[in-house]
């Protein structure tokens, strides 16, 4: 009868820990309520940039690289890179292939890397 109850309970603990980890939309919300503005638009346009690329790396991991570092990971012109980039956000400021893509986020536009990755998977395509 032991083994019975003590089945039940852990049934019963199961399920009710799975019910708290599925993902629950006020918990969401909260989060995106201490985010500012840029960030939730940041992780928007990440969201929306997710897929299948040529080179896999994660994006806090492409943010620390410099324009030529992601270039050289697809394997395209560093100068073909840097202006698309240029070109997609409107940047102002003069950067060049050694500037890292977190100096550009930092100094104008808080870009989602996957954004990057895209725009790499262009310039690949078009050699």
């Amino acid at each position: 009868m032991k083994k019975v109850i003590l089945a039940a309970v852990m049934v019963a603990v199961l399920i009710t820990v799975a019910g708290c980890t599925a993902e629950n939309p006020t918990v969401v919300e909260e989060v995106q309520e201490n985010m500012t503005e840029e960030e939730i638009e940041c992780e928007e346009a990440n969201e929306e940039h997710e897929h299948e690329h040529s080179v896999e790396i994660e994006g806090r991991e492409m943010k620390a690289l410099s324009v030529q570092e992601v270039a050289d990971l697809w394997e395209i012109d560093p100068e073909v890179l840097l202006s698309k980039i240029i070109a997609e956000f409107d940047l102002q400021k003069e950067y060049d292939v050694n500037t890292t893509l977190e100096e550009i986020r930092q100094a104008e536009y808080k870009f989602s890397p996957a954004i990057i990755k895209d725009l790499a998977e262009e310039a690949k395509s078009q050699i």
